[in-house]
């Protein structure tokens, strides 16, 4: 991720809808001074990036996907070079993905994604079923290749080709153990080792 686009991609919003940084800041009830060009620069003089909860406030306010946002200081190089395979969550469980190791993004459309890897892909949860957690229209980031750590929310594909989101608690040999990400009480559950063919951690989500 580049901090002059992720900048210039806010003065750019700000210059597309007649505002100033100032006035952008206010359109999304942040504080007036949330974008303007003296907090860009930290007093020793690093660079300042803006907060996530600031850059989706104005994903929310304005209607934005994060490509959309991220593609306003981007040219055409810079999106084919930062773009990632991207998916509906509802198309996965239509895969025949059994006899695959991996999964077969080659064919997939590209979102854009400010750190490219070839290992991420995207998925768009176009139902209510993680709701409020996740809203339809979610954007999640998704890594092939990744250490899971306790609490991280992951992705599960099993042999009955369902497509499951989890947090992950811990692993025996024999078993995964994982809770809902979108049920309060947060009870356990037991998943077999054996019934699972694909286990992938969430490294971003758009809310």
């Amino acid at each position: 991720m580049k901090y002059e686009n992720i900048w210039n991609a806010v003065d750019k919003l700000a210059e597309k809808h007649g505002l100033s940084p100032s006035g952008l800041a206010k359109r999304a009830g942040l504080d007036a001074t949330t974008f303007n060009k003296s907090k860009r620069l930290r007093p020793d003089g690093k660079q300042r990036w803006p907060s996530l909860d600031s850059i989706n406030r104005l994903l929310e306010i304005f209607g934005l996907s994060f490509e959309q946002f991220y593609a306003l200081s981007s040219d055409e190089d810079e999106k084919e070079s930062s773009s990632i395979p991207f998916i509906k969550l509802s198309q996965l469980s239509e895969l025949n993905l059994s006899n695959t190791d991996n999964l077969p993004i080659q064919s997939w459309a590209k979102i854009l994604f400010p750190e490219f890897r070839e290992s991420l892909y995207a998925i768009e949860i176009d139902c209510n079923a993680f709701a409020p957690i996740y809203r339809f229209g979610t954007t999640m980031i998704v890594a092939q290749n990744s250490d899971i750590r306790k609490a991280d929310r992951i992705l599960i594909f099993t042999k009955d080709n369902q497509v499951l989101i989890k947090e992950f608690i811990r692993r025996t040999p024999s078993k995964l153990v994982v809770c809902d990400v979108y049920n309060p009480t947060n009870d356990e559950e037991n998943i077999l080792i054996s019934d699972i063919i694909r286990l992938n951690r969430i490294v971003w989500i758009s809310q």
